[in-house]
């Protein structure tokens, strides 16, 4: 419910440039979204049913206050914030070991081989921990993947070419040379 409409020039998160604020009393969140063509019928603010986007696409709408009560019937409120405004707080080692299982995902998804050089995955894996802020060296990527990759498990596979060797521990900590993570 809104508090207060006042006037500030000032533009607000890069892109919202109009001089017409308001300051609110509170926000509910919706446990399940309200679907607009659902309650259109029964909303005296909308005017074409078959449109209703049309008449919530201004900036602010002041809707009657049985309006208001029509919508909160149609939901159930939550005092906690949604999912995606929580707090979420786990170890580096956890949210390492999910990088790397989901870039996994990624990879066994788009690509067409059956295995996938394990240098290459480290690369991408470093360059998307880069882009989260985690400041992790290339020989400190590695190190964390080949002492801990056993516990997503994968199946990797050797090769000829001790170029493309990577040494990687299983959970006994026993060394072995592998090239390839198997995306079968």
């Amino acid at each position: 419910m809104v508090d207060e409409v006042y006037q500030d020039k000032e533009t607000l998160y890069d892109h919202y440039c109009s001089p017409k604020k308001l300051k609110l009393k509170g926000i509910k969140y919706f446990t399940e979204p309200v679907v607009a063509r659902d309650i259109a019928a029964d909303l005296d603010f909308i005017k074409d049913e078959q449109k209703s986007a049309y008449d919530l696409k201004s900036e602010y709408k002041e809707i009657s206050e049985m309006d208001f009560k029509k919508i909160i019937r149609k939901t159930s409120l939550t005092k906690e914030y949604p999912a995606y405004f929580e707090t979420v707080s786990f170890s580096l080692e956890d949210f390492l070991l999910s990088s790397i299982n989901g870039l996994y995902a990624i990879i066994k998804r788009s690509e067409k081989r059956n295995q996938f050089e394990i240098k290459t995955f480290l690369k991408l894996l470093h360059k998307l921990l880069k882009e989260y802020g985690v400041s992790k060296s290339y020989d400190e990527v590695e190190e964390f993947y080949a002492r801990n990759v056993w516990k997503l498990g994968f199946k990797h596979n050797p090769s000829r070419d001790p170029d493309k060797f990577v040494v990687l521990y299983n959970r006994f900590g026993k060394k072995n040379n592998f090239s390839y993570i198997s995306l079968e």
